[in-house]
């Protein structure tokens, strides 16, 4: 036991020698030539662990890092022990002009030694889309992005908007993904919002559950899609899908602690004893393009905006009534298309009888990737004479894209009949739209006589105009005119400015927000209380600090309630209870917080807030 005790400590003590013996050097690297907007990796590689310190540049923006990573081998060949050490250090950095840029040496300080790697020159091109992070499909190169799959495959984590068509009509559905892309361990850092797809009206659809894997750039990936809507664009032209940020956690190297230069400190800065720290990256997708292209010019009469394949059938809810009673004509449209979209067709109805208003009843389905449903529209409506009566037949026009046409769709004719009720003084006579008069039995023999005498006019009264009282009335009634006149402009000014009625509203919405979380208390549900709990303070900052959800962060709170007069000791105790909420939601119950403690804390925490708020 003692001679193998001897044999390992002379092979451990040859081999720190040799790790010794290398001469300490440090390489940088990165892509030769890249372009606006693009993410890249810097990396600094070298023999020895050390302290880095990078350089400031002001042509490329240093997004995250950084990523440190060691190892250490040891071969003997012919009797003779070769060591070797290897750290790496690598950045992810992003351009912001054009144009030929160096960037400086790194230095890297190793126990009491500093080092210096070699500058790096970057070739920066322009380029058509913008933005950050990744868009496209997965093939090679995406228009849309102007990024190759070699240079996504890259990131440790990165983000994609995939459209299923990026050339349709106005009011054609297609579907849209936002998809992550993977090969760490990763995660949000908070709840993930949904993608706002401006100038579109868009229908979620479930998104996948499980994840699968996918080839990017000759690098597998492990890819799930994390939203998938239909999308219906309102307006032709080209409608930019902008850029949509997130904020994703990804593991971080860090090393053990860099002692003074002793062998043991050199062995216990081996990688074996390493750890790992997540560190938050925000990424975001490219900007996609999509052509929307205008539907074609002369279109029908019956056409109110159907884009996609639909069926259209009426119906009449009565051949005979008497007068008075209530009618309706019920339109149904089914179909495949933009069936929320839809308008009501237009109905031609007899004269002198009373119209009311149209309602509307949406049933929407998905299939596949797909919205279909039926809209039914009623028209009621209430016949005051007798007589036989006559609806024109009602037509319906829709857009087919797969055909590139108009079609139209007809109903013949509807036509009823209505008797003279009880009550009722028609005399039996048939009624002739939009005259009265009276019944002639016989034209031969009956003549309606005319007045031949001049009528004497009777004097009734006085004119009004010359009466104190009425014009009194009439300043009075003026003057209430003005009055609520006034009060309604300031009643609709005031419901008009959001942001005040955001403001107003915050407390009450946050309120009922705890209750939802408060339920899930009491029936133990601890994802859903930690989730509601996080949604009632966020969704009271969102509205009381008229802040869009897009935009909102951490950071900008707290600037804005210390400028609002919140007290430090509140501010603390707000980030106290976030963190609170976002590490329990992802912990494991043994280590989460008690939710009737962080109960309590959110409630008192939002009143302290209502309380010193003071927002204009």
């Amino acid at each position: 036991m003692s001679a193998k005790r001897n044999i390992l400590s002379a092979g451990f003590l040859f081999m720190v020698l040799a790790l010794w013996g290398q001469e300490t050097a440090f390489v940088a690297s990165a892509p030769a030539t890249v372009k606006v907007g693009d993410q890249f990796q810097f990396t600094v590689e070298g023999n020895e662990q050390g302290s880095i310190q990078f350089p400031e540049m002001s042509h490329f923006e240093l997004l995250s890092g950084p990523f440190s990573s060691f190892s250490s081998s040891t071969q003997w060949i012919n009797g003779k022990m070769t060591a070797k050490t290897t750290a790496s250090y690598t950045y992810i950095l992003r351009a912001t002009s054009t144009g030929d840029f160096t960037i400086p040496p790194v230095k890297v300080k190793v126990k009491r030694e500093t080092y210096e790697t070699n500058p790096v020159q970057i070739t920066v091109a322009g380029t058509s889309g913008g933005g950050t992070g990744s868009s496209g499909s997965a093939g090679s190169t995406t228009a849309a992005s102007g990024e190759t799959s070699e240079q996504s495959a890259q990131q440790p984590v990165f983000l994609r908007v995939l459209p299923s068509r990026t050339s349709v009509y106005v009011g054609e559905q297609f579907v849209a993904e936002l998809k992550v892309y993977t090969s760490v361990n990763t995660r949000p850092t908070g709840g993930l919002k949904e993608v706002p797809y401006e100038g579109f009206y868009k229908h979620s659809l479930d998104a996948d559950q499980a994840s699968s894997r996918e080839n990017v750039g000759g690098k597998t990936h492990v890819t799930q899609v994390l939203q998938r809507h239909v999308l219906i664009p309102q307006k032709a032209g080209k409608l930019v899908i902008e850029p949509f940020e997130s904020e994703w956690t990804i593991p971080r190297r860090v090393g053990g602690q860099q002692g003074a230069g002793s062998m043991f400190d050199e062995f216990f800065n081996d990688p074996f004893f390493d750890r790992y720290q997540d560190v938050p990256v925000k990424i975001a997708t490219r900007p996609v393009t999509i052509n929307v292209k205008p539907l074609p010019p002369n279109a029908p009469s019956g056409f109110t905006g159907a884009v996609g394949d639909f069926k259209f059938s009426a119906k009449l809810s009565a051949n005979q009534v008497q007068v008075n009673d209530a009618l309706s004509l019920v339109v149904t449209i089914s179909g495949t298309g933009n069936v929320s979209l839809l308008g009501a067709p237009r109905i031609d109805f007899p004269p002198d009888h009373d119209i009311y208003e149209t309602t509307k009843s949406t049933k929407l389905s998905t299939s596949g990737n797909r919205v279909s449903g039926t809209v039914t529209f009623e028209y009621p409506f209430v016949v005051r004479h007798a007589g036989s009566f006559r609806i024109a037949p009602v037509s319906f026009s829709w857009f087919d894209p797969s055909t590139g046409k108009y079609q139209t769709a007809t109903t013949e004719e509807f036509l009823f009949t209505v008797a003279k009720g009880e009550g009722t003084d028609d005399g039996g006579q048939i009624y002739i739209p939009g005259a009265r008069g009276e019944l002639v039995e016989n034209i031969g023999t009956d003549i309606l006589d005319i007045r031949r005498t001049i009528p004497e006019f009777v004097t009734i009264g006085t004119s009004p105009l010359k009466s104190t009282v009425y014009w009194l009335l009439y300043m009075l009634l003026f003057v209430l005119f003005l009055a609520a006149a006034t009060i309604f402009r300031l009643y609709f000014k005031r419901k008009a400015d959001v942001r005040l009625l955001r403001n107003r509203k915050a407390n009450k919405m946050a309120k009922r927000r705890l209750r939802i979380a408060d339920k899930a208390r009491r029936s133990n549900e601890q994802d859903t209380f930690f989730e509601e709990t996080e949604k009632a303070i966020w969704g009271y900052l969102s509205d009381k600090l008229s802040i869009e959800p897009s935009s909102l962060s951490r950071e900008k709170v707290l600037e804005l309630l210390g400028n609002a007069g919140v007290p430090g000791e509140t501010l603390t105790e707000l980030s106290r209870i976030i963190d609170e909420c976002e590490y329990s939601r992802y912990a494991p119950s043994s280590e989460r917080s008690d939710m009737n403690t962080l109960y309590g804390d959110a409630a008192g925490l939002l009143h302290k807030l209502e309380q010193n708020i003071r927002v204009r």
